[in-house]
């Protein structure tokens, strides 16, 4: 089974056409416990309309600070979005088409799994000693290299 939502090699598909395959690829899936090629093919909806194509800033939840996210982060956001699927499915087979596509593309970026906290954990990357809670503040180098 294939997807045929994109129009050419770079070509998003509209916003509504987007929420309308994703909500159709859903109902036409039996069960999400179940490996059929439905669920196959709902994974590929889901990576063509819920995540990212193009660099975009995100605020993950519990933060207050936007991060870049990039296509890069294309698999946290797919991930997110079945796990949230899975877990909340009766729920999701309740929701109109743009409301689904809306709650999907949330906890795909901004969700604990999502694509935000994970750009967020990689600029993060390796700073220790750093109370929750409390602000990081970037300075510039002086010649020397110390801030």
């Amino acid at each position: 089974m294939t997807s045929n939502l994109t129009q050419g090699p770079h070509q998003r598909p509209r916003a509504e056409d987007r929420a309308r395959s994703l909500w159709q690829a859903l109902r036409d899936c039996p069960l999400l416990s179940s490996k059929t090629p439905e669920r196959d093919h709902l994974w590929l909806v889901v990576m063509e309309t819920v995540c990212t194509w193009t660099s975009t800033r995100a605020v993950p939840y519990g933060s207050t600070t936007p991060v870049e996210i990039t296509p890069d982060y294309a698999h946290d956001e797919a991930i997110s979005a079945m796990d949230w699927l899975h877990t909340n499915e009766v729920r999701a087979r309740t929701l109109d088409p743009d409301h689904l596509y809306a709650a999907l593309r949330a906890v795909a970026t901004r969700g604990s799994h999502g694509s935000a906290r994970a750009a967020q954990l990689d600029l993060l990357h390796g700073m220790t000693d750093v109370p929750p809670g409390d602000p990081v503040r970037w300075l510039p180098l002086d010649e020397d290299g110390a801030a």
